[in-house]
């Protein structure tokens, strides 16, 4: 792309003005992060499928008695929404947005129920999903903006 400086005076209309803030970047880190947790769990239903047992250890505190089998295809199900959710996000989707503050909820609930088994790990998971939620529900739409009109 050879095109040359606009003379002075004119402006220069080759690229398109964003009116994204620094805010982007926390969306697309709460992106990032969808889309990482989404692996981790495809991954760890995908391991429970083929060997059960690995998710046996730690089953004698469960709240809900479901079998190996259903908590594995849990993951993968939860997992594969969670990587569509943060692709989604990073393109500015508003139902990536809606899905994205849903599962970041999700997870800041869950981070509550741990907070007595871990607590330094739930305090910093559940301020992380706080700004995360607020960075996509208040500053996602700018993720659409950055791309232009797509």
């Amino acid at each position: 792309m050879s095109e040359s400086a606009p003379a002075p005076g004119e402006s220069y209309t080759g690229v398109d003005h964003s009116e994204a803030t620094a805010w982007i970047a926390w969306v697309l880190l709460g992106a990032l992060m969808l889309v990482m947790l989404g692996a981790v769990h495809v991954g760890t239903g995908l391991v429970a499928l083929a060997r059960p047992e690995v998710l046996t250890a730690g089953r004698a505190d469960l709240l809900l008695p479901v079998g190996l089998t259903t908590l594995a295809w849990w993951h993968i199900g939860i997992g594969a929404v969670a990587v569509v959710a943060g692709v989604g996000l990073v393109r500015g989707r508003g139902w990536a947005r809606l899905l994205a503050v849903l599962l970041a909820g999700t997870s800041a609930l869950v981070n509550f129920a741990f907070l007595d088994v871990h607590p330094v790990w739930s305090v910093t998971a559940i301020g992380m999903t706080a700004v995360v939620i607020y960075a996509v529900a208040a500053h996602g739409a700018e993720a659409a903006g950055a791309y232009g009109d797509s």
